[in-house]
């Protein structure tokens, strides 16, 4: 037996066979490039592949997907990045615009403490039910008048609508006294905490978001007034109840709002109400000071801390908003 070497015959055959490949694959309008780049058809003027060593020039690409052939689907040119743009409405806040910004959560923390401290009075004998009435009646009473002392037209449906609550309680007091005698008053006092922070998360504090929800705040904080009626003596003192309700829920969100926040107004809230707290509770005066720095101190600083890096990005990639498309009428015979 002969033994042969093959190998120089078939690398002979294998390149008379690939010059054949080439030769008629031109003829038929292909053309392959080296073997850095892939296979392309050029016919009626398509374009190869983008490679440095290919047969020809691309196109210049196009942010049109239809427009870019012999471009990979997620290729992208440097002019891509030129339309970046970082941070294009967001505002930079001071920390004293931070903290007065807080202080409008403050306010309203401030007015729901002073509701149950009413409401401890009252149960507790503390002060006479009219002389309280008499009281926060004159108090509201005179922040309307200065603040709309100077407005050419005075708002006289916010007296219509508060005085249209107050006689709905008194003719509903003896009603709402045995509305919810036979529940535990652990369970008041709970449902109760839970309606005022309902209330103060859905508070509108002038800020536009989802979550703000006036109805849904105030029918919690009346519901919360409602079920604290049963655990008082008389109907007189629900009566007396439902009035301060009225006038810290549905009226002072009305007679504060054009009042700008500020550190005074903020300073005269805290120290009533801790003045307050101190003649009920040491620990619950403890307890509002803390949660007022905490509010007010460390909430602001670690939101203007954290704020500086906050970075949105806008381009060419962001969701196209669609705009309203008026339709001329059109009649179909």
């Amino acid at each position: 037996m002969f033994l042969f070497n093959c190998s120089p015959l078939m690398s002979c055959m294998t390149d008379v066979t690939k010059s054949t490949y080439l030769s008629s694959g031109k003829n038929n309008g292909i053309v392959k490039s080296s073997q850095y780049s892939t296979k392309v058809k050029y016919q009626n003027g398509t374009i190869c592949n983008g490679h440095p060593r290919g047969h020809l020039k691309l196109k210049p690409w196009k942010k049109n997907l239809y427009s870019n052939e012999g471009y990979p689907d997620n290729y992208t040119d440097k002019s891509f990045l030129e339309e970046l743009r970082k941070n294009l409405h967001v505002r930079k806040l001071t920390l004293l615009e931070a903290i007065l910004g807080a202080g409008l959560i403050t306010q309203r923390l401030c007015i729901v403490v002073i509701f149950a401290l009413s409401f401890y009075a009252l149960n507790c004998n503390l002060i006479s039910p009219l002389l309280l009435l008499i009281s926060t009646t004159s108090f509201s009473f005179i922040i309307y008048l200065l603040l709309y002392e100077n407005c050419k037209t005075i708002p006289l449906w916010l007296m219509k609508s508060a005085c249209a609550f107050v006689v709905s309680g008194y003719i509903l007091s003896p009603v709402l006294k045995t509305l919810t005698e036979t529940i535990s008053t652990d369970t008041i006092y709970a449902t109760t905490t839970v309606m005022m922070c309902v209330h103060l998360v859905f508070f509108d504090y002038g800020v536009s978001a989802v979550i703000v929800s006036t109805s849904l705040s105030l029918n919690a904080a009346l519901f919360g007034s409602i079920c604290l009626c049963s655990r008082l003596q008389t109907a007189f003192h629900v009566f007396v109840f439902i009035t301060i309700a009225v006038q810290c829920f549905a009226v002072s969100p009305i007679l504060l709002s054009p009042i700008k926040s500020s550190i005074t107004i903020l300073l005269s809230f805290v120290t009533v109400t801790f003045v307050l707290c101190v003649r009920v509770s040491s620990l619950m005066s403890g307890l509002f000071i803390l949660t007022v720095l905490f509010i007010n101190l460390m909430c602001p600083y670690y939101f203007v801390k954290w704020h500086s890096f906050k970075d949105n990005i806008y381009g060419p990639w962001d969701e196209a908003i669609v705009q309203d498309i008026k339709i001329k009428d059109f009649h179909v015979d």
